[in-house]
């Protein structure tokens, strides 16, 4: 699974679920993560960056961020927008990221860990180019939210189970516990999943699903509808969302898992020839 944009897909996932969705969810995992001025950091799958950005706010002119993605058009995107502030962004996969060992103080992702084609493999260099010490914090949905349920229910009906199975791809991702046992795996310490929850405000149906399609993989699908089927499928987007209309608004709850753990120190022997325990 992948998730690749062309043409207008990243301007308009800037412009429309970064204010209204990546933004905010940017804020909540720098909270798990507590950035320090200086440090050295690397941002996997960064999208068009915010979550880059926000971090080398957080590290300062002393810090070093990375911001990796391995979709050229969402990389030029974050270049533009970031084009004031020192970060170097890097075309790779999450599996290979060229940078040295012991070379990173921390490892944030958004949203991304479930795209990794070899997630295990993924874990391992991100160990690798971690400090001793060092620790990582990535943010994963939890599940399917009340609209991405009604929206992809409509694509089913009115485009293709096919379609509706891409979109829903997005949101199918591991539970907490196999979150904590991969990362375990990897080498990792201290492994926790912090559930968080936000109230997510976004436009009624009819402004909000095309926008939001319009800056999705599956945007030529959506487009490609006769004019009245477009129509039909937001409709029924928002009457199975009429619940949470809020005057002009759509207003649902939503949550991610926070994934987050440290790498050990390294181990060294002492003048007996034993080894400390690691901490």
């Amino acid at each position: 699974m992948s998730f690749q944009l062309s043409g207008s897909g990243p301007d308009i996932y800037e412009r429309t679920l970064v204010p209204l969705w990546f933004g905010r969810w940017a804020e909540a995992l720098l909270a798990q993560v507590s950035l320090a001025p200086g440090e050295r950091v690397l941002d996997v799958a960064c999208g068009t960056g915010i979550t880059t950005r926000l971090a080398k706010r957080a590290v300062g002119d002393d810090g070093h961020v990375t911001g990796l993605d391995n979709n050229a058009g969402m990389l030029a995107m974050a270049r533009t927008l970031a084009a004031e502030l020192d970060i170097t962004w890097v075309e790779r996969d999450a599996v290979d990221t060229g940078l040295p060992s012991d070379s990173i103080d921390a490892i944030i992702s958004q949203h991304g860990y479930h795209y990794f084609p070899d997630q295990a493999a993924a874990l391992a260099e991100f160990h690798r180019i971690l400090v001793p010490g060092g620790r990582i914090a990535v943010s994963i949905w939890d599940g399917h939210s009340a609209y991405t349920k009604a929206l992809c229910a409509a694509l089913e009906t009115h485009i293709s189970p096919r379609i509706a199975r891409k979109q829903r791809a997005q949101r199918q991702t591991p539970s907490a516990r196999t979150l904590e046992d991969s990362l375990s795996a990897a080498g990792f310490h201290d492994v926790s999943v912090v559930r968080q929850e936000l109230s997510i405000n976004v436009p009624l149906a009819a402004d909000f699903v095309p926008l939001h399609l319009a800056s999705m993989p599956i945007a030529a699908a959506f487009h490609d509808l006769a004019d009245q089927n477009r129509t039909v499928l937001i409709a029924d987007v928002s009457r199975a969302l009429r619940d949470y209309v809020v005057g002009d608004r759509m207003i649902y709850p939503d949550a991610v898992n926070v994934l987050t753990g440290l790498k050990r120190h390294s181990m060294t022997s002492q003048g007996d020839g034993t080894l400390p325990s690691q901490v």
